[in-house]
């Protein structure tokens, strides 16, 4: 049975030399940076991820991961502790580049070898039984760390976890609702929400979720070990913060945010070859997406 680690936590499996909190706030190599969180290079082999805004269940996906689903290609976690109010991940520097930065240069056959490996990596993930029955929520086994399900009461966290998939629903629905009150406007929308929302979202069971497929989280490197002329790619998910348990519908609603997918670009339609489409699902969250969202 899973257990979420307790912090500070170090692999167990041999280490590179890590890197002291100072060291990482030292260095200058910056890969990434908003407010309050930063990505660095501290060497070849080693990145942090570090800041007030970083959060463990992204930690514990990794640890998750590595000793339950090793058949997904993520970054291992060599280390992850808090220090001055930050919290830091210490992982695995995942060699390569990004797949938004060469995909529209691949050929077609590239591009085949690229979604046939992601479609064995999402495969693998659809597979896995969920730890704890019939839950909807983070790795960390807490709640629902998506921005829809960050509480409308007022209280500053995310709601959940979920024992099963009509209260999933009804915290999704219940916080629209709640953002309505607070902002005193007519409550007609809610009221459709809660009398139509359950009968479409319904028979979908916890699936472990990466969510935030785009392909600026797909890390690729040319694999030098093929015999024939094409080029072929090993491929590693990268950036776990929003992976979770969800609905098996979840996937794909991140996937096609309007903001990641162009309809013009074909990406948009090969993502479809690798997770799950639920058309009816994502005509109805896209809606309350729009009202809920940010």
């Amino acid at each position: 049975m899973w257990e979420p680690v307790a912090l500070p936590f170090q692999n167990s499996q041999p280490l590179p030399t890590l890197p002291k909190a100072d060291e990482i706030r030292a260095c200058t190599n910056v890969l990434f940076e908003t407010h309050g969180t930063k990505v660095v290079a501290v060497s070849e082999n080693v990145v942090a991820k570090y800041g007030s805004y970083v959060n463990d269940w992204e930690g514990q996906a990794l640890v998750y991961l590595e000793r339950y689903v090793p058949e997904v290609p993520a970054p291992r976690l060599y280390a992850m502790y808090r220090d001055s109010k930050q919290l830091f991940l210490i992982m695995q520097r995942v060699p390569g580049v990004s797949l938004d930065s060469i995909w529209s240069s691949l050929a077609q056959s590239e591009k085949d070898d690229i979604v046939a490996k992601l479609q064995i990596i999402f495969d693998a993930m659809r597979k896995v039984e969920c730890p704890w029955p019939n839950f909807f929520g983070g790795m960390d086994g807490g709640g629902v760390h998506h921005y829809l399900f960050y509480s409308q009461h007022g209280d500053n966290k995310f709601l959940g976890p979920f024992s099963d998939e009509p209260t999933f629903v009804a915290g999704l629905v219940g916080n629209y609702r709640a953002l309505v009150d607070r902002n005193n406007h007519p409550d007609y929308k809610a009221r459709f929400y809660e009398k139509y929302l359950p009968r479409v979202l319904q028979g979908h069971r916890p699936t472990l979720t990466h969510g935030d497929v785009q392909q600026k989280n797909i890390m690729v490197v040319e694999n030098t070990s093929h015999l024939n002329d094409e080029r072929s790619f090993d491929v590693v998910l990268v950036d776990w913060e929003n992976a979770g348990w969800f609905p098996d519908f979840w996937e794909f609603f991140c996937a096609s945010f309007p903001l990641h997918f162009q309809w013009d670009e074909d990406w948009s339609w090969r993502v479809q070859e690798f997770v799950q489409v639920w058309p009816a699902e994502m005509a109805v969250m896209h809606l309350i997406d729009r009202e809920l969202g940010w």
